[in-house]
C-alpha cells in the first residue's frame, strides 16, 4: 500500500517529548544519543491484561539496555485513537502502538481477511496460524506501509451486550442497533443477518448505550467491562464470533535507524511481552465473567445447536465477500484453521 503523506506539526511534538532523530544513511533514521525513550500509545485500560503485558516489555527493555532506553507507555488513547496512533507510528512521531488487526486493515487490505467470523474455534487454533510462516508473511506486508510488526498480541473473541435482553440467535439480532468498529467486513456480516450496525468512536459508546442511541456492542469480555459497557449493556452472549488479534508495531525509520544490539533486545522484549499478553489472557474471559454476574449482569452460553445456527449464518456473507478480499490468504487462512465449512463456501 502506498505510504500516506502528511505530517504531525512538530510543535506537538516537541509538547509531547518525542524523540527527535535525523537522517542517516539510504534514508534510515539514526539517534542522535545511545539514550533514548520509546512512546508506546494504545487504547486499552490501564490495568487490562496488554498493558500488563506494555509494562513488562518496558522493564525488559530500560534492564537489557542497562537504562539506556526506557519505554514510556501511554494507555487509554491519550495519544490518540487506533488510526491516529498508527499514521504517526508511520512517520515516526511516536514510535510504536499495538491496534486491532480491525483498525490496521485500513492500512494493509491484505488483513482483512480476520475480519471475517467464526474462522478460530479457540485461541490455540489462532495462535498456530498466526505464529505459522504465513502469520509472518502477513506481518511482513507492513513494511510496505512504513511499519514493523514485532508479533501479534491479542484482544480475544469478542463476544455481545445488549441493554434489553439475551440475544441466542442470528435471528434475535434482526432491526438491534449494533455498535460496531468502523470495518467494512464487520458492518457487513451484521448487516447480512438483519441487525443495524452502527459504526461509532469508542469514547461515545458507554453514553451512547445508556440513551439507547444504540442496543448493543460487540466486544472481549475484558474491554466491555473495562470501559464500564456492560453497566447499561448487561445482558452478554458468548458468540466469540471473531477472534480479534491486535499487531504490535515500531515505526520502521525509527526501528532501522538502532544498532542491532538495539533491535534484537527490542525484538526479544517483544517476544516475551506476547508470551506475558497471552498466558494472561489464558484466564481471563472466566474471571471477568465471574465479574460481570456478581455486579448483576447475565453471561449466556449457547447450546450447540445455537452456535451452529451463528456459523451457518456467515455462509452467505463468506459467499457473497470472499472474492472482495484476498481470497488466496483468506482461503490459507482457513485451511490453516482447520475451517472446512467455510473454506468450501467459497471454493
Amino acid at each position: 500500500m502506498i505510504r500516506k503523506a502528511g505530517f504531525i506539526a512538530v510543535g506537538i511534538a516537541a509538547a509531547l517529548g518525542l524523540s527527535i532523530w535525523a537522517g542517516g544513511e539510504g534514508g534510515h533514521a539514526v539517534a542522535q544519543s545511545d539514550s533514548y525513550t520509546i512512546k508506546f500509545g494504545n487504547v486499552i485500560s490501564v490495568g487490562d491484561t496488554q498493558n500488563q503485558g506494555y509494562a513488562l516489555f518496558a522493564e525488559l527493555v530500560e534492564e537489557r539496555s542497562d537504562g539506556r532506553i526506557k519505554v514510556q507507555v501511554y494507555p487509554d488513547s491519550q495519544l490518540g485513537g487506533e488510526r491516529e496512533m498508527i499514521e504517526a507510528t508511520q512517520f515516526g512521531d511516536i514510535e510504536m502502538t499495538a491496534p486491532s488487526v480491525g483498525v490496521l486493515a485500513n492500512f494493509d487490505k491484505s488483513l482483512e481477511v480476520f475480519d471475517f467470523p467464526f474462522i478460530f474455534e479457540d485461541a490455540e487454533t489462532a495462535y498456530k496460524v498466526l505464529d505459522s510462516e504465513l502469520g509472518d508473511e502477513m506481518l511482513a506486508g507492513l513494511e510496505n506501509s512504513g511499519l514493523i510488526a514485532l508479533g501479534w498480541g491479542e484482544n480475544g473473541f469478542r463476544n455481545l451486550a445488549m441493554v434489553k435482553g439475551t440475544v441466542r440467535t442470528p435471528e434475535d439480532m434482526r432491526g438491534i442497533k449494533l455498535r460496531t468498529m468502523q470495518v467494512p467486513m464487520h458492518i457487513a456480516y451484521w448487516r447480512s443477518i438483519g441487525a443495524a450496525p452502527t459504526p461509532m468512536p469508542f469514547p461515545e459508546v458507554f453514553t451512547s448505550l445508556q440513551q439507547g442511541v444504540v442496543d448493543g456492542v460487540e466486544n472481549p469480555y475484558e474491554l466491555l467491562f473495562s470501559a464500564r459497557f456492560t453497566e447499561p449493556a448487561h445482558f452478554l452472549t458468548e458468540t466469540r464470533h471473531i477472534y480479534d488479534p491486535e499487531v504490535i508495531l515500531i515505526s520502521k525509520t525509527f526501528f532501522e535507524g538502532l544498532s542491532a544490539e538495539d533491535q534484537k533486545i527490542i525484538r526479544d522484549a517483544a517476544d516475551e511481552m506476547v508470551a506475558k499478553i497471552r498466558s494472561l489472557k489464558s484466564t481471563i474471559s472466566d474471571e471477568i465473567r465471574a465479574k460481570i454476574v456478581a455486579a448483576g449482569g447475565t453471561v449466556t452460553d449457547l447450546t450447540d445447536e445455537e452456535r451452529q445456527q451463528w456459523i451457518d449464518s456467515a455462509i452467505p456473507f463468506y459467499k457473497e465477500n470472499a472474492s472482495k478480499v484476498d481470497t488466496g490468504k483468506l482461503k490459507a487462512i482457513l485451511e490453516a484453521a482447520g475451517n472446512t465449512t467455510y473454506l468450501e463456501a467459497i471454493q
